[in-house]
This record gives C-alpha cells, structure tokens and sequence, in this order.
C-alpha cells in the first residue's frame, strides 16, 4: 500500500513538471534544459577568462586526429639537447606544465660560410648527432612526440639560406651531395631513437625550382634510412601557382610553412573577432590552397609573435623598438589556434620559441592562451 502511494506521488509529480516544461516550450519557443546548463558550473558554453580575455572555448571537444600541438625549444651549441645541457631537461618539464604541448621541435643549426660557397657542414653551434640522440630520448621520456627540423646558417647576419641560387648543374650536384652528407647523419640519430617527424628543409627558397630530380633524389635517400613523417618547410611568401613538382612526393607526409603572414601594416587595435577575421584572411585561406593545390595537410613549422605593440608587423623580425605588449602577443596566437584547431586542412602548429627574447611564451599571457587551445584538441 505505501509503495503504490509513492508511486502514485511520482507520477503526479512527472506530470506537473512535465506539463510545465511542455507550457514553457510552447509559450517561450526557449528550451528550458539549455536555460538550466547555462546556470550549472563549467558551462562549456561560457566564454573562459584566459591570460585576462573572454575565449569562447569549442562548443564540444575538437577532434583532431594526429594534430601535432608543439612549441619549439633551440638551443645552441654542440651539447644542446643532451645530458650536458640542463636547461633543455628543465624546458621539457615547464613547456608541458605551461602549455600543454605534446610535440617538441628540435632545431639542428648546419652551417655554411657563404652564398657562393657549395659546402655544407656542421659548426660550433651545431648539436652532435649524440646530443640530438640524448635530446629526442629526454623528450621521450617526458612523454613527447619529436620533430627534428635542420635550419641552415649562411656565415653574415646579413645573408639567409633562402638566397641560395646556383646557375650550373655541377653546382647543383656538388651543393646537394654535401647538403645530404651534413643532413644524414641527423637521419641516422633520429631513427635510431624512433624520432617522430624529421624536416628535410627550412625555407630554402631560391632552391626550391631547381630541376626536381635533386629533391627526389633527397627525399627517397632519406625515406631509406627514416622511418617517420618526412616534411619539408617552406616560407611564408611562396606562390600557390607556382609550387614545385617535388612537394606532390607520396614520401613528403606534410608540407611546412613558416607561418610568419604579415597581419597588418600599421600599429592598430583591434577586436578579439577582427583579428580572428584578420587572421583568417591574411594565413588561414593562402594555408588551406597550399593544401589544396598540393592534395596533402600543411603544418605549420614555426609561428610567433613578438611580446610588442608591433606584433601584427612583420612578425618574423626578431627586434623592434615599440613597447612591450604581451597581450597582443597572446591575442594573435589565440587567432591563429582558434583556427587551427578546427581546420582539416592543418596537421599541426609549432610555437616559436621557448626561451627567445621577444618571441618567448615563458611564463607570459601567451602561455595560457596556447594551453587552452592544446587542451581542447583531442588528437
């Protein structure tokens, strides 16, 4: 008897609430579930306070399949990386802490002392094929996944690899034996400690037209000995239309760009929503037609803003008189991973660089910023 009275109560009161919602639906056109989320804790909904700006986070958690959420952290000299270098095992452990990242960049300086020179080696500033082998087995053990990315440096502040230009064959053969002959061994390193992703390549612009036999030639002798993603990174300025034959290679997983778009050319103030416009204008669309035009992803090899009022000018200069500003640093790192997060079009984002002056996240409002997007990408 007193059971068939509690549920006789029960289905009463299912009926009134029922009937209210019903009212409530019909007479509002609201949902009164959606009213009630907004009010519970942790509204996934609700803008997020993030290094002191309104983020509105994903509607759901963003599935990303392989999506290589990394921060890049050079370091010089021929210990770098390795047991001998202290600083790399205390970045390991504050990049994680700081930013959530689960893909660690490891640059490897080659050198060269001229632009007419043809001979490519290591120098002084070089990582040794051990320390980069104890560096990628540290960034294992603190649960990284590794890129290992060669830039080459030309002797003179004043030249770039980009300007490399050879006006006969033998040149050309002589340049890309003695490049393959410093790179191999970093191969060699990289494999052996089951590295992740290795870079053929930064931005080795004037190289890139080059009869394409000298770049297959590169990418097959690397996928013998390489086992990982092969990518090769080129520079921002690039031309849809004109991109080289050598790229569409089935061994080349991803093609890289350093991200370094001009969003603006004069200093200006503008909306969280104008600068994520801005940005999707100025990097977003020329990314997705590279990716299109080439029929594989784009990462993107290297991004970062400057700590300063011209962050938006020019951002791959690494000095500037303007003041400091951290918080349009940390606005235009938000637009570009709120964009990136949800494109199928990018596989990654690299963060340059942990520990650089100007460009460093380290403990600034870029570093939340770059947490709260790395945590809401499942990958």
């Amino acid at each position: 008897m007193k059971f068939r009275s509690c549920a006789t109560y029960s289905l009463a009161l299912t009926t009134i609430v029922g009937g209210v919602l019903l009212q409530w639906i019909l007479l509002s056109g609201n949902n009164p579930f959606s009213m009630l989320a907004s009010l519970l804790p942790n509204n996934q909904h609700a803008p997020a306070r993030v290094a002191g700006m309104a983020i509105s986070p994903p509607a759901t958690h963003l599935w990303h399949p392989g999506f290589e959420a990394g921060i890049i952290f050079p370091r010089p000299g021929q210990t770098a990386y390795g047991i001998e270098d202290p600083t790399w095992q205390t970045g390991l452990r504050d990049i994680h802490e700081q930013t959530g990242a689960r893909w660690i960049q490891i640059t490897v300086e080659l050198f060269q002392p001229s632009l007419n020179s043809t001979q490519v080696t290591a120098s002084t500033q070089t990582a040794t094929p051990q320390a980069i082998r104890e560096g990628i087995r540290a960034a294992h053990q603190n649960n990284y996944l590794v890129f290992v990315s060669p830039h080459l440096i030309i002797d003179g502040k004043e030249h770039r690899a980009g300007q490399l230009h050879y006006t006969n064959q033998q040149q050309l053969n002589t340049w890309f034996s003695s490049y393959w002959q410093a790179l191999r061994p970093y191969i060699v390193a990289a494999q052996e400690e089951h590295a992740e992703q290795f870079s053929l390549g930064t931005e080795l612009t004037g190289l890139e037209h080059v009869p394409v036999g000298h770049w297959n030639q590169l990418i097959t002798q690397a996928h013998a000995l390489f086992h990982g993603k092969l990518t090769y990174s080129m520079h921002w300025t690039y031309q849809t239309s004109k991109l080289p034959g050598w790229m569409r290679h089935p061994f080349l997983n991803e093609i890289g760009i350093a991200a370094y778009y001009p969003l603006a050319t004069a200093q200006q103030q503008l909306s969280d929503s104008g600068l994520n416009e801005l940005w999707q204008q100025k990097a977003g669309l020329p990314l997705d037609a590279i990716a299109t035009q080439l029929k594989k992803p784009v990462l993107i090899s290297a991004i970062g803003y400057r700590d300063r009022a011209d962050a938006l000018l020019h951002p791959e200069q690494s000095t500037t008189n303007a003041p400091i500003n951290e918080g349009l640093q940390a606005e235009a790192l938000n637009a570009a991973l709120s964009y990136c997060a949800s494109d199928p079009h990018i596989a990654g984002i690299f963060v340059w660089g942990w520990s650089v002056p100007h460009f460093q996240p380290n403990r600034r409002l870029a570093a939340p910023v770059i947490k709260h997007w790395y945590s809401a990408i499942n990958s």
